[in-house]
């Protein structure tokens, strides 16, 4: 904004790869084979409380539940949806009505429930994306480290872990 330049030892890249790849001038070859591989699918997601989203038995229903309505489609859409009482014990601490996350959903969801919405966007594990995805640390060269839960298997753990591994590979420790 003011026209000012500042210069850093190193960097971490902490974001998608697709968007990596658009914040660096000249991606070296290696960098676009390895972070264009991988590919990310746009999910709406719902926060809601709209508890049929859930499975109707209280025993059967998991932190996360799924349902896919089928395989033909490729790549096939999976229904998710997260008991947020379960997952972040909101019951104990009082709640009066069901909070649930739905991704692909939105036509399931009983719109008055709704409480916000949001896009998120999940990588897609392919032959070539799981393939690309070992070959990621190679591109932390002690100067430029890239970190996201595209390292491992999408899960934020996932994202906190490659960030640590970045700062090593930069000679810090966590």
């Amino acid at each position: 904004e003011d026209d000012s330049v500042e210069r850093f030892a190193a960097t971490v890249i902490a974001t998608h790869p697709r968007q990596a790849l658009r914040m660096l001038a000249e991606p070296t070859r290696n960098e676009s084979d390895i972070l264009g591989a991988i590919e990310y699918t746009v999910n709406p997601t719902l926060l809601h409380a709209d508890a049929s989203a859930l499975r109707t038995a209280a025993r059967a229903q998991a932190s996360w539940n799924y349902t896919m309505p089928t395989c033909d489609a490729r790549p096939a859409t999976v229904q998710v949806s997260y008991n947020m009482n379960r997952l972040q014990r909101l019951d104990e601490l009082g709640a009066q009505r069901p909070y649930v996350v739905t991704l692909n959903g939105e036509s399931q969801v009983d719109p008055a429930t709704v409480i916000d919405t949001m896009i998120y966007e999940h990588p897609v594990y392919t032959t070539e994306s799981v393939a690309a995805r070992h070959r990621l640390p190679a591109l932390n060269d002690g100067v430029l480290a890239y970190a996201g839960a595209y390292f491992g298997w999408g899960f934020h753990e996932d994202g906190a872990r490659s960030g640590v591994d970045a700062a090593r590979s930069l000679e810090y420790d966590w």
